[in-house]
């Protein structure tokens, strides 16, 4: 494969993955039927992770934990009710041991998703020192933001009624933080895209400067 179409395939890779994270978060249902369906953000993640795998071997890692996650939402698909009142008092042991198993995956799988997503090609062919800010920057947040939820685990059935809007605000913002993922996602994209087309306009330049062409 070509240095051009291997970025055009991290590119589009990138778009996918972006569109994916973005069914994930969106909660949108008609007579009972998810129109944004989860298992089909995790089948655009999963196929968009496969399409990287020749930028860095980790995207193999980060596609078989993502795996997990997808059987995991099948599971939930077919059991509404196992992470039902996850922070209710009348919360069972059960559920919690689901819900931080699955909080640990997910945690597990953003930390490997930042660490491919920094091995990209595309940050040693360009200069973006706000793109590789904002990069840090979202990394670190929203790592620490899934870090802080393991804490809340052990102690759910023991957390008074008041603790329920912490819990809002936690939502919120892992709601806020995905949304940062899915914007840096389609400017790394956009990064690519940009690149690519320096790398075409150079090389048609070279093509029409040679005389014996």
């Amino acid at each position: 494969m070509t240095n051009l179409s291997t970025q055009q395939v991290s590119e589009k890779a990138l778009r996918l993955m972006a569109w994916g994270f973005t069914l994930l978060i969106l909660d949108f249902n008609i007579m009972n039927f998810d129109i944004f369906n989860d298992l089909l953000g995790y089948v655009l993640i999963l196929y968009s992770l496969s399409s990287l795998e020749a930028e860095s071997v980790l995207f193999q890692k980060v596609k078989w934990i993502t795996f997990i996650l997808f059987i995991e939402s099948f599971i939930r698909g077919w059991i509404p009710n196992i992470n039902r009142g996850l922070w209710s008092q009348d919360i069972s042991l059960i559920s919690i041991v689901y819900g931080q198993v699955s909080s640990l995956v997910n945690l597990l799988m953003i930390v490997l998703l930042f660490t491919s997503l920094g091995q990209l090609s595309i940050w040693q062919q360009m200069s973006n020192p706000s793109l590789e800010k904002a990069f840090l920057i979202r990394r670190k947040a929203f790592i620490s933001l899934l870090v802080l939820q393991q804490f809340f685990y052990p102690f759910i059935m023991n957390l008074e009624q008041e603790w329920e809007v912490v819990m809002t605000i936690y939502a919120v913002l892992y709601v806020f933080f995905m949304f940062l993922l899915i914007r840096l996602l389609f400017r790394l994209a956009k990064a690519y895209h940009g690149v690519h087309q320096e790398q075409e306009k150079d090389a048609s330049n070279m093509e029409s400067s040679d005389p014996y062409l």
